[in-house]
């Protein structure tokens, strides 16, 4: 977690950004395998499922970018809210559920993990695990200020032409943002019943 945030605070290009954030996710998912309960593996699993929707999303909107030919440096970000709006607002979404952020998916899948944790007496590494989401959130509002805070570079807002597959990709990833953040019952339960039906003696 404290390496991938660490690295990631320094970085210029979107992508690199990105890839270092996916290794401080990886610590959090770490975290419900050192729990080593029913409830972790659980947790983990869920929040693999809202970091998928997250990162798929988030890699999706600078693909969408890039295909505009505007770069992949954060900079290149300047003033999307006006360039794209349905597009910046997807990359605020998928950003702040990464942070974990309420009330979407990645704030739930935090909290799991770090009730997984207590509940094995790790309050230590729940205590790092939050110190990290700070830091991570930092890093995530340098992208999301370039977005809103700056009008265009050019001075044109001028709109992005989204490929099919490209923008169904950004609907059901911000569906499942948000959809899995106000109401993870549609996938929770299920993830728990099958976690304790592999795992003897695990509580669901």
């Amino acid at each position: 977690m404290t390496a991938g945030n660490l690295i990631a605070i320094w970085q210029k290009n979107i992508k690199r950004l990105l890839a270092y954030s996916s290794i401080a996710q990886a610590g959090y998912v770490m975290i419900g395998l050192v729990a080593a309960s029913g409830g972790g593996i659980a947790s983990l699993l869920f929040y693999l499922a809202v970091y998928l929707f997250a990162n798929l999303g988030a890699f999706a909107v600078v693909v969408a970018v890039s295909r505009r030919g505007w770069g992949e440096q954060i900079e290149d970000y300047t003033g999307l809210s006006q360039r794209s709006p349905g597009l910046a607002l997807a990359m605020l979404l998928f950003l702040l559920s990464l942070a974990g952020i309420p009330p979407l998916a990645g704030f739930v899948g935090k909290v799991n993990l770090f009730i997984a944790a207590v509940s094995e007496g790790l309050i230590w590494l729940v205590v790092v695990a939050v110190i990290n989401s700070v830091i991570s959130l930092y890093y995530y509002l340098q992208v999301v200020r370039q977005m809103y805070l700056f009008p265009p570079t050019d001075g044109e807002a001028v709109s992005i032409s989204i490929p099919r597959p490209i923008r169904t990709t950004i609907l059901i990833a911000v569906a499942g943002v948000l959809v899995l953040g106000v109401y993870p019952a549609l996938l929770l339960p299920f993830i728990q019943l099958t976690v304790g039906a592999l795992i003897p003696g695990s509580s669901p």
